[in-house]
């Protein structure tokens, strides 16, 4: 059995899949957590060594569960994304930036606080926000204000729950799915 344990919400494509082969290559138990059975189901073919739980890191009950059956987590990654969140403000549809707000912001939170108590004192919490938080491009108001609201997390956070350590990670553009939905003429 490994000497360290990660629990990464949100890893089932993308950076928070890349972070969960990383840290299981460097000997870790790693669990991941994704909402699509369809995307666990390929996480469990191509890594069977990933430990896959179907949960909505928004929901609770779902990501407390998790949580219960793991115990002790050292490492604790959201990565949790969404498609929604872009377009110019004077089109923003509000109700879609609101369900952005409760796939990513929200979903940070209630999986922070399930995960609190089973986090150990060394443990660390790393969170995914984005380079449009700080950049200036249009189009992105909505996006940037919601990664913005996670990256505003980070410091509050590792001063409240210390000695565990908290982060905060802003890539830029990463070639990942979500970067692949987003059409040929705004990825140029």
């Amino acid at each position: 059995m490994s000497e360290h344990t990660a629990l990464v919400v949100g890893g089932t494509s993308g950076i928070g899949l890349a972070t969960a082969r990383r840290l299981q290559a460097l000997g870790a138990t790693v669990h991941v957590v994704g909402r699509g059975k369809q995307r666990l189901d390929d996480v469990a073919a191509s890594d069977p060594e990933l430990i896959v739980h179907r949960a909505d890191g928004g929901n609770r009950a779902e990501i407390s569960a998790v949580i219960e059956t793991i115990g002790r987590i050292d490492w604790l990654i959201i990565s949790l994304s969404g498609s929604e969140g872009s377009g110019s403000v004077a089109d923003l549809d509000f109700d879609m930036l609101r369900r952005a707000f409760d796939a990513k912001f929200w979903a940070h939170l209630t999986t922070i606080q399930a995960a609190v108590p089973h986090l150990t004192a060394t443990g660390s919490i790393t969170l995914l926000g984005a380079i449009t938080a700080r950049a200036g491009m249009p189009g992105t108001a909505g996006i940037a204000a919601l990664n913005g609201a996670v990256e505003a997390l980070v410091k509050p956070l590792a001063v409240e729950l210390a000695p565990i350590r908290v982060n905060g990670v802003s890539p830029g553009l990463v070639d990942t799915p979500w970067w692949s939905g987003i059409p040929d003429e705004a990825r140029k």
